[in-house]
């Protein structure tokens, strides 16, 4: 059993080698937006939020200010009929709700909110398939996704439909590349921004340049409309609304269509966790969807590897099985590793003879040697094209840590899993961020009550005897719509309430980029 393990390290460490070694020479298809004369068409940008009033106000503005035609831009804030929070937060800002009769006007009349009825699972895949048909009824071509604490580059749109016409015609998905920008908050964050670096620059370039399935990542990936009509799951589902991890069984179905996913030369800066506890959730959610989505693509192995190609499936299987894998075997190697040091046992030498205990040796020395260089490299390499990262460079050293710790979360993934109580374990936004973030420009329209000027002397004056002296009035502030608004439809349109942009001083947070941990997705 030992010796099986010991070879499954061994392959996968491989695996791992091969791909990111492939993808150092991946050549992104476009850098920049083309000119052309050709017509935009119409573009869908789905944000599920949930329990997310504190980022609505950014989140609105940052979308705003992508280059796009607004007429042909299309955005949906996807948001749970029993959220009161953000629905009065959508409704303070003046967003109108599809299907309420109200018409798009004023500098938000690209976006609406599309209340989730109840009923289904209260999960992020629910939510797209909820809104999935109103982007097709609009006539979008393309379609992408954004969470909560997004700040996609203002020219990702324009860049995706360039690159997508500029592809070979089996290329049906680009993936954006995700970057941290609270990198340097400490050793957590710092750890997931050069996991994310390593994993966007060349774990997924490796991927995508030998054709093998690329388990998407939640945000930032542009599809084609049409092409997720096909792949859709019985009953026109595009999204499995059971799925932990609904992007990589997306992405595992396009592979079995027969369709690639390429890299977009697009950045979207994201916050990372800084807490233990937020790393524990996320990997939890990580970790068994993983293992869900390889449970669903092994089912029915013969079709699954007919659809896919056999290496590809073979390649799709061994990152989702192997993934949690790793970190289900790391402790349990260590332990021993230890118990032998400390003990001098028989029985734990008796487990490795000389050909499995040679390769254990030098997996765990130039194993983690490697990656340790991989991560001190990164870092180097970042810091000279950044305003300097080397002060991350002693974080990189708490790596096991981390990895101790992803692996306690994966246990808890599988005991949630065999006990059938595995729930999606919603990321928390915000916490790094404040309205002082806002670049100027990116702020809503919020209305600032004009202040009262005093009298003057002469007005003074002329004011009657014992008349008190009159109070300016100041301009009534906007009224937030009532939340009963988004539940009974059709109700009468709201009149465009006059305001004035408000100006949020700050300046924008250093540009980082990012990967994830080993195995993380």
């Amino acid at each position: 059993m030992v010796g099986a393990f010991i070879a499954f390290y061994l392959v996968f460490a491989l695996f791992k080698l091969f791909v990111t070694a492939a993808g150092r020479r991946h050549r992104l298809l476009l850098s920049n937006v083309l000119p052309s004369s050709r017509e935009l068409p119409h573009y869908g940008v789905l944000l599920p939020v949930h329990h997310e009033a504190n980022m609505l106000r950014r989140l609105v503005a940052r979308v705003s200010q992508l280059h796009y035609p607004r007429e042909k831009l299309h955005v949906y804030i996807l948001i749970e009929q029993d959220d009161e929070e953000t629905l009065a937060a959508a409704a303070a800002i003046g967003l109108r709700v599809h299907g309420d009769g109200t018409r798009p006007q004023g500098p938000w009349g690209h976006v609406v909110v599309v209340v989730i009825p109840p009923g289904g699972p209260k999960t992020k895949p629910n939510a797209m398939n909820v809104a999935f048909p109103i982007v097709v009824a609009d006539g979008c071509r393309y379609v992408t996704i954004y969470d909560a604490e997004d700040r996609p580059d203002p020219d990702q749109l324009l860049l995706s439909v360039s690159t997508f016409r500029l592809a070979r015609r089996d290329v049906v998905c680009l993936q954006a590349e995700l970057v941290f920008w609270n990198d340097d908050t400490n050793w957590v964050s710092a750890l997931y921004w050069v996991g994310y670096k390593v994993h966007f620059r060349k774990f997924l370039p490796g991927l995508a340049r030998l054709g093998l399935p690329v388990p998407l990542g939640g945000t930032s990936n542009h599809f084609r409309v049409n092409v997720l009509q096909e792949v859709a799951l019985p009953g026109g589902l595009v999204w499995d609304p059971h799925n932990l991890t609904e992007d990589a069984d997306l992405g595992a179905r396009l592979a079995a269509a027969g369709y690639r996913v390429d890299l977009l030369a697009s950045v979207t800066l994201e916050e990372a966790p800084i807490s233990s506890r937020v790393v524990d959730k996320q990997q939890r959610r990580w970790k068994g969807g993983y293992l869900q989505t390889a449970l669903v693509h092994s089912r029915r192995p013969f079709r699954s590897a007919a659809g896919m190609g056999l290496h590809r499936w073979l390649a799709f299987l061994l990152m989702t099985y192997g993934t949690p894998l790793t970190f289900l075997l790391n402790p349990l190697f260590l332990a021993l590793s230890i118990a032998y040091f400390a003990t001098g046992s028989t029985l734990i030498g008796d487990l490795f003879p000389a050909p499995v205990y040679y390769t254990a040796t030098a997996l765990l020395l130039v194993g983690n040697f490697g990656i340790m260089l991989e991560l001190v490299q990164t870092t180097l390499s970042e810091a000279q094209q950044t305003k300097g990262r080397f002060g991350l460079l002693k974080y990189m050293f708490m790596a096991q840590v981390m990895w101790l710790w992803m692996s306690v979360s994966t246990y808890i993934a599988v005991f949630e899993m065999l006990t059938g109580k595995r729930g999606w374990h919603k990321t928390p936004h915000g916490h790094a961020e404040s309205d002082d973030d806002l670049e100027p420009g990116l702020s809503l329209p919020v209305h600032v009550p004009q202040p009262r000027q005093p009298l003057s002397p002469q007005q003074h004056q002329a004011l009657p005897p014992h008349q008190p002296v009159p109070q300016q009035q100041y301009q009534q502030p906007v009224q937030p719509q009532p939340v009963q608004q988004y539940r009974q439809q059709p109700v009468q349109p709201r009149p465009p309430v006059p305001v004035q942009p408000q100006q949020q001083p700050g300046d924008k947070p250093a540009v980082v980029l990012e990967f994830l941990t080993p195995g993380a997705q």
